[in-house]
């Protein structure tokens, strides 16, 4: 696909929009949930008196969040024990028949109907990248990541989706970490390599450098700390983006952990190769998200929970997928502009599409909050958080790929 780059104003940008629709919608979208039809949401005042809750309520959310957590089929992503006990770096030997893995591709004995374990130890600046490439039929073929929290392994997610590649990360900045990649498959992995990659990473809410380079959003160690969570319709080789992408996820989910809010629900990056997800099959699920640098997020409710589902009652069209006016419900205006507002901080934001009925009650919240007026500029400027079919029950941010956050790059044939 040919691109182009543009030194454009903000106002242009809204101009040049074109009439693809960010988010395909069909019958197999993940996104795609029912309705909810509770009552109306209480006004933007007292939307923002919840924001500041007690301490106590948050507690309650939280037990009932896990438990909905459970329910939503999360199991498969597992969660790390909060506390690193004596040490992150497991003895050696802590996992029977343990082979220490070494930079770069290892090959993968075969393991028909057994398991294969991979252990690295990883430093505190290192996001480390487990990529699984085999050529046995895709549906037999398991990667599983653990890692130590000090007295055992804990499983921090699994794949098993996908043909030919499995792909996972971590990354742990409290100290020195073992972790271990499991390969399970129940046909024979002739030729499969595990191939392990280091690369330096640090949390922040700014990039200063290599902020382009692509790379998994490494697996939650505690979702309650880092703030979001990938739940069982999660696709984890669409989970790539653009460094200074994931480190704004990071840091905002990581802000909301602070104040014991729930963690969103993270969804499609871009593919493994910075493609759109969904080339690889031949079923695009976008009209975006190449080269990392759109990441779709889930909505926190007036429950403060932020599973999947539609804020509203929906109308479908030929572009896809709306509320009906009036009938927006269930919505958190204030702690969703709280998020947002996290990202708008970066400076780094060039678009997010949300649904206008959604749009409504996140501005007036905005409005009345106690935000930078650069940021609260981009809750109003009608570019930055602009409607879009089909973000009933999710955002879709978009952060710019220049190094100074102000030049536009798209490509010619995708929408802004």
């Amino acid at each position: 696909m040919r691109t182009r780059s543009l030194l454009l104003a903000s106002s242009l940008l809204v101009a040049c929009a074109g009439p693809i629709e960010p988010d395909s919608d069909g019958a197999t979208d993940a996104l795609d949930v029912a309705i909810i039809d509770d009552s109306a949401p209480a006004d933007v005042a007292a939307m923002l008196d919840a924001t500041e809750s007690s301490v106590a309520q948050d507690a309650a959310v939280a037990d009932s969040r896990d438990a909905a957590f459970a329910d939503a089929g999360m199991a498969d992503t597992g969660v790390a024990d909060s506390g690193a006990g004596p040490s992150g770096v497991a003895p050696m030997g802590a996992v029977s028949g343990e082979i220490a893995a070494r930079d770069g591709r290892n090959p993968v004995p075969g393991v028909a109907g057994g398991e294969v374990v991979f252990r690295v130890d990883a430093r505190p600046s290192e996001h480390v990248q487990f990529f699984l490439r085999f050529t046995a039929p895709a549906g037999s073929v398991v990667m599983q990541v653990d890692r130590w929290n000090g007295s055992r392994p804990v499983e921090l997610g699994r794949t098993d989706a996908g043909p030919g590649l499995r792909v996972l990360a971590v990354f742990d900045p409290s100290g020195p970490r073992t972790f271990w990649a499991r390969v399970r498959s129940t046909t024979a992995l002739a030729g499969a390599t595990l191939e392990v990659l280091r690369t330096p990473f640090a949390d922040g809410a700014s990039c200063s450098s290599d902020c382009a380079r692509l790379m998994q959003l490494p697996l939650p160690n505690d979702r309650s700390r880092d703030g979001y969570a990938m739940d069982s319709t999660v696709v984890y080789r669409y989970q790539f983006g653009r460094r200074d992408l994931l480190m704004f996820i990071r840091a905002a989910g990581q802000e909301m952990g602070r104040r014991g809010h729930a963690p969103v629900l993270i969804e499609d990056l871009s593919q493994w190769d910075g493609l759109t997800p969904g080339t690889d099959t031949g079923s695009l699920r976008h009209a975006s998200h190449q080269r990392g640098k759109d990441v779709d997020i889930s909505l926190y409710g007036v429950d403060r929970q932020t599973i999947w589902r539609s804020f509203c009652t929906i109308q479908r069209s030929s572009s896809g997928r709306e509320c009906v006016a009036g009938t927006a419900r269930d919505f958190d205006g204030a702690l969703n502009a709280l998020y947002f507002s996290r990202y708008f901080a970066t400076n780094r934001v060039t678009v997010s599409f949300l649904d206008r009925e959604l749009i409504a009650l996140v501005v007036p919240a905005a409005r009345m909050a106690v935000f930078a007026p650069s940021v609260l500029a981009q809750f109003t400027d009608g570019v930055h958080v602009q409607h879009w079919p089909n973000h009933d029950n999710h955002i879709h941010i978009r952060v710019s790929e220049s190094a100074g956050g102000s030049a536009i790059e798209w490509d010619a044939y995708a929408p802004p």
